[in-house]
C-alpha cells in the first residue's frame, strides 16, 4: 500500500459521491424538460456540466485507488505508457468540457430563451465531441501526454504546440465566461445575484492556474513546487462545488424564472426583465 495516495483517494471519493447524485438528477431533468418552460436548454446544460467533472473524477478515483492499494503497475501515471495516456486524455477532456459547459451555462444565464431543448442537446453533444477531439491531440501526432511530477498526467506543457492550443482554448473561455457573468450581474434579471458571484468564483478558482501554466511551458520555465497538484486539486474540487453551484442554485433559479411572475422574458432578446419588486434569492 502506498499511503501517500490515501488523502487524494479520499478527496476523489468524496467528490465522486457528491457528483454522482448531481449527474443522476440531471438525467432525470432531461426526461422532464417541460418543467423548464422558460429555459428548455437548461437540463442538457446541467447534464453536460455534471458529466464533464464526473468523467474526470471517477476514472481518477479508480487509478488513484489502484496506485494506493496495489502499488505501481501499468495503470500508474508516474510510469508513463498506457496509464499516463489514459489519465492525460480524461483529464484534458474533463477540463475542456467543464470550461465549455460553464461558458454555455453563462450564455443561457444571459439569454434564458435563446435555445430550444433540441438546440441544447446539439450544443451539449458538440461540447462533448469537441472536448474529446481536443484531448486526443497527442494520439493524432500533436505532442504527448506527460507526467506533471505531482501525481497526474496531462498535456505536456513544455510542448510548444500543445501549450499554445491549450492557451488558445482556455484564455478565451475564461475571459468570455467571466464577462458574461459580470454582464448578467450588471444588467440584473437573474433570480439570484449570489448565483452569479458564486459561479464566477468557482470557475476562476478551477481554471485560472492553467493560463500561467501554458505561459510557463511556452517560455520553457520550471513550475514552482506544488503548482501542478494545486491545479489538479482545484480542478477536482469542482466535483464538490458544482453539485451545489449548478445542481442546486443555478437549477433552482432557472426553474424560478418560470414561476416568478415578477420576471418577464423579453420576446426579442430572451432576457428576463425584472420589476422593482423582485427580490434576490439567497
Amino acid at each position: 500500500m502506498d499511503a501517500s495516495y490515501i488523502p487524494m483517494f479520499v478527496f476523489l471519493l468524496v467528490g465522486a459521491c457528491c457528483n454522482l447524485p448531481f449527474f443522476v438528477r440531471s438525467v432525470r431533468d432531461l426526461c422532464r424538460t417541460s418543467a423548464f418552460t422558460a429555459m428548455p436548454a437548461a437540463p442538457s446544460a446541467l447534464l453536460t456540466t455534471a458529466l464533464a467533472e464526473l468523467s474526470w473524477v471517477l476514472p481518477c478515483l479508480v487509478q488513484c485507488a489502484l496506485q494506493a492499494f496495489n502499488g505501481d503497475g501499468p495503470w500508474s501515471a508516474a510510469r508513463g505508457g498506457v496509464g499516463c495516456d489514459v489519465m492525460g486524455f480524461y483529464s484534458v477532456f474533463g477540463s475542456i468540457a467543464g470550461m465549455s459547459s460553464t461558458l454555455w451555462v453563462a450564455i443561457l444565464t444571459n439569454w434564458p430563451g435563446l435555445a430550444t431543448a433540441k438546440t441544447g442537446y446539439m450544443v451539449s453533444v458538440a461540447i462533448v465531441l469537441s472536448a474529446a477531439l481536443f484531448a486526443a491531440l497527442p494520439w493524432m501526432g500533436v505532442g504527448r501526454f506527460a507526467f506533471t511530477g505531482e501525481g497526474f498526467c496531462y498535456f505536456d506543457f513544455h510542448d510548444t504546440a500543445l501549450a499554445a492550443v491549450l492557451l488558445a482554448a482556455t484564455l478565451p473561455m475564461l475571459v468570455a465566461t467571466l464577462a458574461l457573468l459580470a454582464r448578467a450581474a450588471h444588467r440584473g434579471g437573474w433570480p439570484s445575484q449570489v448565483d452569479l458571484y458564486v459561479m464566477a468564483a468557482s470557475f476562476l478558482s478551477a481554471w485560472v492556474l492553467w493560463v500561467p501554466a501554458c505561459l510557463i511551458g511556452l517560455g520553457g520555465g520550471a513550475f514552482p513546487q506544488y503548482y501542478m497538484i494545486s491545479g489538479g486539486v482545484m480542478g477536482h474540487a469542482q466535483a464538490l462545488i458544482n453539485p451545489y453551484v449548478y445542481g442546486v442554485r443555478w437549477r433552482r433559479s432557472s426553474l424560478r424564472i418560470d414561476g416568478n411572475k415578477e420576471i418577464v422574458l423579453d420576446s426579442k432578446t430572451g432576457m428576463p426583465t425584472v420589476t422593482p419588486a423582485t427580490k434576490d434569492v439567497v
